[in-house]
């Protein structure tokens, strides 16, 4: 009980939340640890006075799950990181206006720890008011594979909510960068018209009336089968009336 030597406290949880190094007292000395990732897990003491000392490692400890608390939204190019602070790791791939992908909807704890037992059904939204959306569905052990198709070019978001129960916390995806499609047409919009890419007729408004005799501007786009400006074209476009 003489050893006053200062100890400190490691994992094999990545993501615990450990104390800081401490002196013994009388030989002995109590720590507090969290353990955030569920599984099997084990925590050491080593001796940060005298490296000479042996450490010691702790019998495996079984990390259960949480209480169900939120979804969880996973895009292409993300993994989850269950026990992190974000709970994902990786970057959201690029996208395609037009072109549907899959995401991922888990149930989580409040770190971020797959829930396999609910089976609450989800439903999904996205900032792109344009977007085709899955019907809402029940996760299947915790998890549901969903397909959504962004049309509207630019950085856009899909949400997951708990339709079951709304009192568990939704979850918004990262930013989805999503670019214009091929060239595919031509869009002309006259006065009173502007530009709504992704939409189903790409532009809103009503043409003003014109006097006859006045020059007025029409503006031409070149654009994807969703009404989305593709900038890098460079056609020469001809204009012609029914007058």
């Amino acid at each position: 009980n003489s050893v006053t030597d200062v100890a400190g406290i490691t994992s094999s949880d990545a993501n615990a939340t450990l104390p800081s190094n401490a002196a013994l007292v009388g030989g002995t000395k109590t720590f507090s640890v969290t353990l955030k990732t569920a599984g099997s897990k084990t925590v050491t003491a080593s001796d940060i006075t005298d490296g000479a000392k042996t450490a010691s490692t702790s019998p495996a400890t079984t990390v259960n799950t949480g209480t169900f608390t939120k979804l969880q939204v996973l895009l292409p190019g993300e993994t989850a990181d269950p026990g992190s602070a974000g709970g994902k790791t990786g970057t959201a791939s690029t996208q395609t206006a037009g072109t549907s992908f899959n995401i991922t909807v888990n149930a989580v704890d409040a770190d971020w720890n797959l829930i396999s037992s609910i089976t609450d059904v989800a439903g999904i939204t996205s900032s792109d008011a344009n977007a085709t959306l899955p019907s809402n569905a029940a996760l299947v052990a915790g998890t549901k594979t969903f397909s959504v198709t962004l049309k509207t070019a630019g950085s856009k978001t899909v949400t997951a909510s708990d339709i079951t129960d709304a009192g568990k916390t939704a979850n918004t995806s990262s930013s989805i960068t999503v670019n214009a499609g091929a060239a595919n047409k031509l869009q002309l919009l006259v006065p009173g018209e502007t530009a709504d890419p992704g939409s189903a007729t790409g532009k809103t408004g009503t043409p003003t009336t014109q006097p006859g005799g006045t020059a007025f501007t029409v503006t031409v786009n070149a654009v994807d089968v969703n009404w989305n400006l593709v900038s890098s074209v460079t056609d020469v476009a001809g204009i012609t009336s029914s007058d």
